[in-house]
């Protein structure tokens, strides 16, 4: 485990070597952000180990104390980019009342955090798909998946089953497949499609909530 940047919570990185002061930390995630600015203006093929410690203001050494190559990092940043949007979901849905609405704020989340976050971006950028980043099959979608069917069961009444388990993961699947072909629409296009797709993430759910 490493020490993120302020107010973070710390996220689990595959790291060669485990930073052991703050110091050491913010150079981890000075390399991490350096990679995703790397990424999204020159592209993933184009970004070099030692244009992103370059660019970190680093030895290029330094990057490979932690980071043996650059899928690693793409790995790291896939991994800090679960968490940001967790830590943002969970916030935004403190002071929401209805479970459709949830449904919406952490659809809505998802789609801001891949326009805003250069993270998320740079994961796209890098042309390796999320199952190629994965330690296990389905640990991002699975982890985001329990969260949010607590959240049905405890805030909202949601008969907790295997069954409804199962729904919540294809309706997380489901909204990202739905925001990621919003994304590569124009804006009239995108709200259409999202009109739709909203309805059906609910519907979904129906059966299993009050």
């Amino acid at each position: 485990m490493v020490s993120t940047t302020a107010g973070e919570e710390p996220g689990a990185y595959p790291l060669r070597r485990m930073p052991t002061q703050d110091r050491a930390s913010r150079q981890v995630e000075r390399i991490l952000d350096a990679a995703c600015a790397e990424v999204v203006e020159r592209g993933y093929d184009a970004a070099s180990t030692s244009s992103i410690a370059k660019r970190a203001e680093i030895a290029v050494g330094s990057v490979y104390r932690y980071f043996p190559d650059k899928r690693t990092l793409i790995q790291a940043i896939e991994r800090r980019n679960q968490h940001r949007y967790t830590e943002a979901v969970r916030e935004r849905l403190a002071v929401v009342a209805d479970w459709r609405e949830a449904v919406d704020v952490t659809l809505d989340t998802f789609r801001e955090m891949h326009r805003t976050d250069p993270g998320f971006r740079a994961v796209v950028l890098s042309g390796l798909g999320d199952p190629e980043l994965e330690a296990t099959p389905g640990e991002f979608d699975d982890q985001h998946s329990g969260e949010f069917a607590e959240l049905l069961t405890q805030r909202f009444g949601a008969r907790d089953s295997r069954e409804f388990r199962l729904t919540v993961t294809l309706t997380i699947t489901m909204g990202e497949a739905l925001s990621h072909l919003s994304e590569r629409l124009d804006p009239e296009d995108a709200e259409v499609v999202l009109a739709q797709g909203r309805p059906t993430l609910h519907r979904l759910l129906e059966p299993h909530l009050p």
